[in-house]
């Protein structure tokens, strides 16, 4: 039996706190190909705001979005009614996703991050007379 390594759904949810918490979206991933192109790793440009925004409508999924009360379609169309605002905020984060960095996305409590960097400890001063020599 193989791994299934089809391209995977990524959830967007904001911390407690942010100004954004509780808005939530499904958004499909990308194939490495489409990756790599819309990161310029091909060789190519790589998307600019407005492809990248446009990338971001053409996987969308579902959110749980409303305005007045009733339900955002999860649409380029039904997101032009919403705050500019939180729409930028979940494409950002989507971005971030991809490439593995989004914040709402903690490290595990076993992580080491956050431990001293051995490059801090480092003297970063010019060596004495007697040492450089």
């Amino acid at each position: 039996m193989g791994f299934d390594a089809g391209v995977r759904a990524i959830t967007i949810r904001f911390e407690p706190g942010h100004k954004y918490h509780g808005a939530e979206a499904r958004v499909r991933g990308m194939g490495i190909g489409e990756y790599m192109a819309a990161t310029g790793l091909d060789g190519g440009e790589g998307d600019n705001a407005a492809a990248s925004m446009q990338r971001f409508f053409e996987r969308l999924v579902s959110w749980n979005l409303t305005v007045d009360g009733e339900a955002v379609p999860a649409t380029e169309e039904g997101a032009k009614a919403c705050d500019h605002g939180l729409i930028r905020a979940l494409q950002n984060a989507y971005v971030q996703a991809l490439i593995g960095v989004h914040d709402a996305d903690p490290l595990p409590e076993s992580s080491l991050s956050g431990e001293p960097s051995l490059v801090e400890s480092v003297p970063m001063e010019a060596l004495s007379e007697s040492l450089a020599s």
